[in-house]
């Protein structure tokens, strides 16, 4: 990676602050397109292993690894990513529930399983091989100064860049909103997110599972080798009384939880724990700073979709700006970010309020509720256009995002 054309008086044409999935998927989404991006990262990631596995995983929907093959990330990918074929989702530990199964909209999968680490890998594989991208890490950031007609980011190290564009991809406590003046609206859900790596007893077929509890949903997703993924949402207190416990009380309680779907769970590796905390930033754009991914809006786990939301902020983004520069537009004025904003503030909102109706309807215990929630799972379950809309819109099949950058 090294440096490519500039744009009159500018350093480079895009920074980006934060290399995780969604800056690095911008920076490969722009890496063929003649712009020089800089990517500046304070510091490496930290892989937690599970089991040898990194227990840091997402479920990447069959559009989002279209999107990834689009910007070359994919042929380096797609030997690590685990498919899910279907997936089964119940409240209890009776027979029923409902099943979603990717023949259904004629797919392979409906998604893939897929290490953080790897998916940031493979990332910076498709990167090097770039003229137009600057990749900084570790790095310190000094301050940032806006002016009419740029943004100027100082390094510790002395370097001063200026740029028409400053990406923050930085996370749900981004350093760049903060500094932009950007609030946010934040629901703490007064829960943990345990994460960890398992083996069943028996295969998992490419199914993954969840079960919704009154304190949160645990799921079980499929992993290659054998292996499966969990993300088991509980109340703080909850959530500590788990990670406190003995690996053989902890497996003890996952499998009283999850019960026999694939046999006993035999073995569970380290686990890590995290707050689970929604928020929405009061503004994805302002004038030369946008907001992508976790910075713009976090939302509960419960359906895997964050790092899904990100990823199509991030290539609609670079359409953005790559439309912009062949019509000769500033691709830092409000002008051309509010297109962003105003194409993604749909999926944000109606993913983020579709998670938080999951959430009330499944965690709540009110008379009846349990009989009007299994009746609803039966009612789309046995309805097959709308189950069929349903799976397409989840899996991104449906969306308006580019697959590839044009």
């Amino acid at each position: 990676m090294s440096n490519g054309a500039v744009c009159a008086g500018m350093d480079a044409d895009v920074i980006i602050i934060g290399g995780g999935m969604v800056g690095l998927a911008l920076a490969c989404a722009l890496k063929d397109s003649g712009l020089h991006i800089v990517v500046l990262e304070r510091a490496e990631a930290q892989v937690h292993y599970s089991l040898g596995r990194d227990c840091r995983v997402s479920a990447i929907v069959a559009g989002n690894a279209r999107i990834l093959d689009g910007i070359g990330v994919w042929k380096y990918l797609q030997s690590d990513a685990s498919p899910i074929r279907a997936m089964r989702i119940w409240d209890n530990q009776e027979a029923g529930g409902i099943r979603f199964d990717a023949g259904e909209i004629d797919q392979s999968a409906m998604g893939y399983l897929i290490e953080n680490s790897c998916t940031q890998a493979a990332m910076h594989r498709a990167l090097l091989a770039s003229d137009h991208v600057e990749y900084l890490c570790p790095v310190e950031i000094d301050a940032i100064e806006w002016f009419d007609e740029r943004v100027q980011v100082k390094l510790a190290s002395g370097r001063v860049l200026n740029t028409p564009l400053l990406v923050g991809a930085d996370g749900g406590r981004s350093w760049v909103r903060e500094q932009a003046d950007i609030g946010c609206y934040q629901r703490d859900y007064g829960q943990k997110g345990i994460v960890a790596t398992v083996r069943p007893q028996r295969g998992h077929r490419d199914i993954a599972c969840q079960r919704f509890l009154p304190t949160g949903p645990l799921a079980v997703l499929p992993m290659s080798g054998g292996l499966c993924s969990i993300v088991w949402s509980a109340e703080n207190s909850e959530a500590d009384r788990l990670m406190a416990m003995s690996n053989g009380a902890f497996l003890s309680a996952l499998n009283a939880t999850f019960g026999p779907v694939l046999g006993e769970i035999t073995e569970a590796g380290e686990r890590a724990a995290f707050p689970l905390i929604a928020r929405l930033a009061h503004h994805f754009v302002r004038d030369r700073v946008a907001l992508v991914g976790d910075a713009a809006h976090c939302i509960h786990p419960l359906a895997g979709l964050g790092v899904n939301l990100g990823l199509r902020d991030a290539m609609v983004l670079a359409q953005e700006i790559v439309d912009a520069r062949r019509f000769d537009e500033d691709w830092g004025d409000m002008s051309v970010l509010s297109r962003y904003r105003n194409q993604r503030l749909p999926d944000v909102l109606s993913v983020m309020g579709s998670m938080e109706v999951f959430h009330q309807l499944f965690t709540r215990d009110f008379p009846g509720l349990r009989e009007l929630r299994g009746l609803g799972m039966r009612l789309v379950g046995n309805s097959g256009p709308v189950k069929k809309l349903l799976m397409q819109n989840s899996t991104g099949l449906n969306l308006p995002v580019p697959k590839q950058i044009s």
